[in-house]
């Protein structure tokens, strides 16, 4: 994992957070209308503690078959349009790992989403 090559983080002040282990393998929808494990409930579960304790966190995406585009859009993305802090602290707080290849995309969509909310936001 990339954040185990860098001399300058403490590891062991970081969190790390599987999608697929701590919150569920089948993830989907924006809000608690769409079921128990949405994009909101992700957020306010993970995200936003960690950023309002300045606490670094790492996203593992791995392990699960899809993650669609409305609960990455609602947690990552919601994260700025909440203006919970300022987009330079949470990309310095959030980052992201693939344990598999095939969930490397993901990685990407999910920076975008946090790239576009963080123009139109609040943040």
């Amino acid at each position: 994992m990339w954040f185990q090559s860098c001399p300058y983080l403490d590891i062991k002040l970081m969190r790390l957070v599987s999608i697929a282990k701590d919150f569920s393998k089948t993830p989907r929808g924006r809000t608690s209308r769409d079921g128990p494990f949405n994009g909101e409930s992700f957020r306010k579960r993970f995200l936003e503690p960690a950023i309002d304790s300045g606490q670094p966190i790492v996203i593992d995406v791995g392990g699960i078959p899809s993650l669609p585009s409305s609960f990455l859009e609602e947690a990552f993305g919601g994260l700025y349009r909440r203006g919970r802090a300022k987009p330079y602290l949470i990309k310095s707080l959030v980052k992201f790992e693939s344990t598999d290849a095939s969930s490397r995309p993901y990685v990407d969509l999910i920076q975008r989403y946090m790239d576009e909310a963080a123009r139109r936001g609040k943040a």
